[in-house]
């Protein structure tokens, strides 16, 4: 296997993401488990344990570690970086690649402490961390070290890390639990209510990347036969689910995340709105891709607002781009733990 360069990483609640400097996304996994009850094994991870999700064997779960922004086993997520850099950097004596990585905002020193050395032992000779709209802002093409003021969301599965970002420091930052993941359980919730039919998460993830939509005003009226267990005979249904109907099935997370921008635009100086209005908005993470946001939040904010070029990529992109020019973001990446 030839020598790895160095990678940035990005640990994201729903996806792993690693970039390899000079190569680009290198991988893309799902960041879930499945794991045995009583012995505690992994049966699968990524893809493999993504597909098992509502058809789980008895003594089987299927666990994402890292949930609502937090880490909720951190054992769990160990195995699961550590497999994944792996595959990426292989079993390697010498030339060990640095490493970026970049995570939540709500993670602890203890946890940051604990992924740096999870991240030697899976093969990285050194690991820094970056705040995610700053790799965000990066991967998107944006000049962070420019005095004005640029304006980010990353909209993950968990949260929304939304951030006004000038000379290279996060000026004003909301951190939303209105993302990729609510938008899912408005989704089964709705069709719940309105149908009487139970349906499982990854059939409401299809859904929403089928027909999902949050623009009241979109007049492209798709539909799709959607399956589930119907809650009053308990035999299995399908019902026929419209992206108007998801409209207003996902209102509640819209009107939560719209008010997230506005706490961060309350929050910072007048030069600085006056930079976010003329330049605009800048959507990236997975969720950036949901049909209509982008109509729908400059509608609301009366603000420009573009969503990147490969959105759910541009925060892995931000830590390749990192590595790639030490020199001109050196002082933007957190605490280094060099090997002892």
């Amino acid at each position: 296997m030839a020598s790895v360069e160095d990678i940035g990483i990005d640990l994201g609640s729903s996806n792993v993401l690693i970039c390899e400097r000079g190569k680009g996304i290198v991988l893309n996994e799902p960041a879930v488990l499945a794991v045995n009850h009583d012995t505690r094994n992994i049966i699968s991870i990524g893809h493999e344990a993504y597909q098992m999700i509502g058809r789980e064997p008895a003594g089987i779960s299927v666990v994402r570690p890292l949930q609502r922004g937090t880490i909720q086993d951190f054992d769990m997520l160990s195995i699961l970086l550590n497999y994944f850099v792996m595959r990426v950097v292989g079993k390697h004596l010498f030339n060990r690649p640095r490493a970026l990585l970049s995570v939540s905002a709500t993670a602890n020193e203890i946890e940051k402490r604990q992924l740096i050395l999870g991240m030697l032992e899976a093969g990285a000779r050194r690991t820094q961390l970056i705040e995610r709209p700053l790799a965000a802002a990066m991967g998107a093409g944006i000049p962070i070290n420019e005095v004005s003021g640029r304006m980010v969301a990353d909209i993950g599965g968990a949260t929304t890390d939304i951030a006004v970002i000038s000379s290279g420091e996060i000026m004003a930052r909301s951190i939303q639990e209105s993302a990729g993941d609510q938008v899912t359980d408005a989704i089964i919730r709705y069709i719940r209510l309105k149908h009487n039919l139970l349906i499982g998460w990854r059939t409401a993830e299809d859904v929403k990347s089928a027909i999902g939509s949050v623009d009241p005003e979109d007049q492209n009226d798709l539909s799709l036969p959607v399956a589930g267990r119907n809650l009053v005979s308990g035999l299995p249904r399908q019902v026929d689910v419209t992206s108007v109907e998801i409209v207003e099935a996902v209102e509640e997370p819209l009107r939560l995340l719209v008010e997230g921008f506005h706490s961060v635009i309350e929050r910072i100086p007048a030069e600085l709105a006056n930079d976010v209005f003329d330049d605009g908005i800048v959507l990236t993470g997975g969720g950036a891709n949901l049909r209509g946001l982008s109509t729908v939040l400059q509608r609301e904010m009366q603000i420009p607002v573009y969503v990147a070029e490969h959105p759910q990529e541009c925060i892995a992109l931000g830590c390749g781009l990192a590595l790639e020019r030490p020199g001109e973001y050196q002082r933007i990446l957190g605490d280094a733990r060099k090997r002892r």
